[in-house]
């Protein structure tokens, strides 16, 4: 099947159409050579159509597809070269950009002798497409309507419940865990039926598993029937209907209709209880099950069934309406190795040098039995140099490796879109088992042109969509998470990785091919490169970190992507030529200074200059009007001009500067920002009326926000922060919030109550999003904001505020009758530094009730609070981490250790000089108190880590009982 390179080429054709019918057809002179250009691809990607849902195995039909995507290629080109001189024209009367900064193109072109050199190239394409469009013809292609539904076969793959799986290794616990939880859902389920998916990629061994289950509930008579179907991605009601009935009757149904079909169904199960297997589902519309069920549900109204669906896509498991999803994990290498052992020798003993040369292939199959089944036959009465072979090359096709790949391949077939199926067949670029940043997968898939975005979704958000389908399809594996959760890295099972390569039309080999598109370049490769195979290169990541001298990047006339990690101090000036660039990435060089011709990169969506060591950008990067994400060192100077850049959507860092141009409210014009953004140099803000000017109350899709003051550039005499931080005023989405070097002595109204107006005159609104609160080196402050009102603050750090006295109730936030839990979501809290802090006091209820505090802080951190002498007398019941280092207090709270006993992992006490007991006596007359040692207290059954040290005045009692404490893995306790 020829479905992956007819995809990629489909994709292309997709974006030539848009482009010659927007940009270019608007061009006197090329609008009707645009227009003939469109038709010919609106035709050709019917063809395309064709050739992606049929078996390929003519060499004329496969040439016939090169030739088109060489010509795609080639248009692509010619009418991106066009696109590229249209833009600078939209530019160039903007301001006037310096003679040597425009002098790549403008004295090389005449504007008229351009668009007759264009129309000549775009007619000899037409004339290339006619040709390419008559071949299609005689070779027997059909075209396609656009909306024509396809479907992947999948009926050589049929499974059945007799099958023997003869090697059964790794999967037990699996078993009786599934087992476990029908059992105890039909018991304990108050639904009529209950439904368990298992999910995993191809090959995991859903269906083996399946199947072991599925036989032991058979043999223990659990249900009155039980039924296996094969469903395929068919999803049809009446078909499975029909497959459950002749599994009940064993006869076949003759053609009927669903209420008959329903009505024997009904009559065969009567009072039955039923075990219904449908295997490798891959039907996504919700309606469709909703639909499937609620006639099933119908047949049978006995309590105690159960459903399992099998599937390799999360997204299918997340419509059966289940209470749980048993997801399957890959073996172990020990287990494949059992397996490929047990295929090889039986029962026999292993000789020693098989062994070795067998672990490491073990390893390769990386968790999938289907793999280690296979590879086992292969070795079956082989020779050591054939294990071997098969250790360093893996499978040919011709020994089981086609067989791998082609149940791998249904998950590729069944992705719905071709500019899917390209954005998975573009991975085959990356070495094996790299983790791909995902933020970066989506900036250089979208630089190819392979996200195309309709008026309600921009291409980051389909990048994202994209990334989560290939991700439930198991074509991609999580690598790494962020603190919220969220994918950052992710990385391609390597027998997956085999599939991407198999369907790429253009994979990351140099051998020798003269069409590769796609290439990283490691270590001394850079000399391979022949100048033909240079043309071509669209992508390009260069990880050498030696000499890329010999590298001609002028050569690279098509480039679209540009990542170059090498330790470099200068940018080769062949880079200038690359005209195409979308996606230019330099962060792992050691490049101080950017040239000024990279104003010259028109077409400039993503800039990563994060290098460490950058420390200024050039004024031309001003004329980078397409550029949507510029990554850049904290400390790195931004030109006059930036607000220029409308399209942009990532700015990490904006430092305020003095000069026009340079001013805060550069950030107003900056509509589209989103993610994260610091802005620092806000002593040189005014007041509020330039603060405002920033419009950062518009900016909703910025979710974690950093306001940071310079000591030392701040203007002396002035105390403008109040009314500046008032003007800054952010969106009630925001979910990160951190204020640094903050000079007023009081904060705002919008952060006193951590709420925010949804208008000028509108009303107040909760920032009810925010998860993360640090507020850093506010000198001047004397009172901390309301926050325990916050449904979501998870972590809440307080650094160097140097002038806050007390902690006292309004800390607590709004508390009334209708709130009843007080920081209900803190999981964190560090107090550090404050060196006047003397009291944080107790919550204050009006009518007495009960109130939760901290119900879910897990690490507390009390630090260089010398003047400290009175805290709250309970702070949580699940704390792990409780560190106090340097306070005043005489007498800590019983509560503190008596309410966390049992789960307080790790537990500090230093430098305490007026600490003698940990007692009960808060709030009540000393002779009413209990004094407690650590031999009193409850037993710490998980403390892992604790460290008593420099407190002079606690009972020596307390520290021996301490030292007698057996914890596992304990490090110190001083004296």
């Amino acid at each position: 099947m020829e479905g992956g390179a007819a995809a990629a080429v489909e994709v292309l054709v997709q974006n030539l159409i848009d482009l010659s019918k927007k940009e270019i057809s608007q061009i006197r002179g090329l609008d009707k050579d645009a227009a003939k250009l469109a038709g010919s691809l609106d035709v050709i990607k019917n063809f395309l159509k064709d050739a992606e849902t049929r078996d390929i195995t003519s060499d004329a039909v496969k040439s016939w597809l090169k030739k088109l995507e060489n010509e795609a290629f080639a248009a692509d080109n010619v009418l991106d070269e066009l696109n590229y001189h249209i833009l600078s024209k939209k530019i160039k009367p903007a301001e006037p950009m310096k003679a040597k900064v425009l002098s790549c193109f403008s004295s090389s072109f005449n504007s008229i002798a351009r668009r007759r050199k264009m129309a000549v190239r775009i007619q000899e394409i037409n004339k290339n497409l006619e040709s390419i469009k008559k071949e299609a013809t005689e070779l027997g292609l059909l075209a396609k309507l656009e909306n024509e539904p396809t479907l992947v076969n999948t009926s050589i793959f049929e499974t059945d419940s007799f099958t023997l799986d003869p090697i059964f290794i790794g999967r037990e616990d699996d078993t009786s865990k599934i087992v476990e939880m029908l059992i105890n859902g039909i018991t304990t389920d108050e639904r009529a039926v209950s439904i368990l998916p298992i999910v995993g990629m191809g090959g995991l061994g859903k269906t083996t598993l399946t199947r072991k289950v599925f036989n032991r509930l058979k043999y223990e008579s659990r249900f009155g029937s039980h039924l296996w179907v094969h469903v395929s991605p068919n999803f049809d009601a009446i078909t499975l209907f029909k497959k459950i009935l002749n599994n009940l009757t064993s006869c076949q149904v003759e053609i009927a209709s669903r209420e008959d079909i329903l009505a024997k169904l009904k009559e065969a199960l009567k009072d039955k209880t039923y075990l219904l297997v449908l295997d490798d589902v891959w039907n996504q519309d919700g309606l469709k099950w909703e639909d499937f069920m609620n006639s099933f549900l119908g047949v049978s109204c006995v309590k105690g069934n159960a459903i399992v669906v099998t599937t390799r896509n999360m997204e299918v498991a997340s419509i059966v309406n289940t209470l749980h999803i048993h997801e399957l994990k890959g073996l172990s290498e020990e287990e494949c190795w059992s397996i490929i052992r047990a295929k090889a020798f039986g029962k026999k003993d292993v000789p020693s040098e098989f062994e070795a040369i067998g672990r490491k292939i073990a390893r390769r199959c990386q968790g999938l039995p289907l793999a280690a089944n296979i590879v086992g036959g292969v070795l079956r009465n082989k020779s050591e140099e054939k294990w071997r072979s098969v250790e360093e090359k893996w499978l040919s096709a011709n020994e089981g490796g086609d067989n791998i790949t082609n149940i791998l391949r249904l998950s590729f077939d069944n992705l719905s879109l071709p500019s899917l199926k390209k954005c998975f067949a573009y991975c085959a670029m990356f070495p094996k088992g790299s983790k791909i940043m995902k933020r970066e997968l989506i900036e250089m898939r979208m630089a190819e042109g392979f996200l195309q975005a309709d008026e309600r979704d921009e291409m980051e958000s389909v990048g994202e969509k994209f990334i989560n389908v290939l991700l439930h399809n198991s074509l991609l594996q999580v690598s790494k998470r962020d603190d919220d959760g969220n994918v950052k890295k992710c990385r391609m099972h390597d027998l997956v990785h085999d599939l991407a390569c198999s369907v790429s039309s253009s994979s990351n080999s140099t051998g020798g091919s003269s069409r590769v598109r796609y290439m990283t370049l490691e270590e001394d490769e850079s000399s391979r490169m022949p100048k033909e195979m240079a043309k071509s290169l669209r992508t390009l990541l260069i990880t050498s970190k030696g000499d890329i001298s010999d590298i001609n990047f002028s050569d690279l006339e098509s480039l679209h992507v540009l990542h170059l990690h090498s330790k470099v101090i200068k940018l080769p000036s062949s880079v200038r030529k690359l005209i195409h660039l979308r996606d230019f990435d330099i962060s792992k060089t050691r490049i101080r200074y950017l040239p000024d011709w990279i104003g010259e990169f028109f077409h400039l969506q993503t800039l990563r200059v994060d290098t460490g060591c950058l420390e200024k950008l050039p004024s031309t990067i001003k004329y980078l009007i397409n550029l949507r994400h510029l990554y850049i060192d904290s400390d790195a100077e931004l030109p006059m001009g930036i607000g220029r850049l409308t399209c942009l959507q990532t700015l990490t860092h904006f430092p305020v500067g003095d000069k026009n141009g340079c001013k805060i409210e550069e950030l107003g014009s900056l509509i589209n920002l989103k993610g994260e953004l610091e802005i620092r140099n806000l002593e040189r803000v005014h007041d509020k009326e330039e603060a405002g000017k920033a419009n950062l109350f518009e900016k909703s899709k910025i979710l974690k926000l950093c306001l940071t003051w310079n000591y030392r550039g701040r203007r002396e005499g002035e105390r403008n922060d109040e009314d500046v931080l008032e003007g800054l005023q952010p969106h009630s989405h925001l979910r990160e919030l951190k204020i640094r070097g903050f000079n007023g002595s009081r904060f705002p109204l919008w952060t006193q109550t951590m709420s925010v107006r949804d208008a000028p005159q509108g009303s107040w609104v909760v920032l009810n999003k925010l998860m993360s609160l640090e507020l850093w080196d506010c000198d001047e402050c004397e009172e901390i904001p309301m926050l325990g009102h916050l449904p979501n603050l998870k972590s809440l750090e307080l650094y160097r505020l140097e002038n806050v006295k007390c902690i006292n109730s309004s800390f607590y936030g709004m508390v009334n009758k209708g709130i009843r839990i007080v920081f209900p979501a803190l999981e964190r809290f560090y107090l550090f530094s404050m060196p006047k802090l003397a009291e944080w006091a107790e919550i204050e209820i009006s009518d007495g009730s009960e109130v939760k505090l901290f119900p879910r802080l897990q690490h507390l951190e009390i630090y260089r609070c010398e003047q400290l002498m009175s805290v709250p007398s309970h702070v949580s019941s699940c704390l792990e981490e409780l560190r106090i280092w340097g306070i005043g207090v005489e007498c800590l709270p019983a509560d503190w250790l008596l309410s966390n006993s049992e789960t307080l992992l790790e537990l500090e006490i230093r430098e305490c000089p007026n600490l003698r007991e940990i007692s009960d006596r808060w709030g009540e007359e000393e002779s009413e108190g209990r004094s407690f040692t650590i031999t009193s207290l409850p037993i710490f059954p998980r403390l892992t880590h604790l460290y008593i040290g420099d407190v002079p005045k606690l009972s020596l009692e307390t520290v021996d009982a301490m030292r007698r404490l057996q914890i596992h893995g304990i490090k110190y306790i001083g004296p």
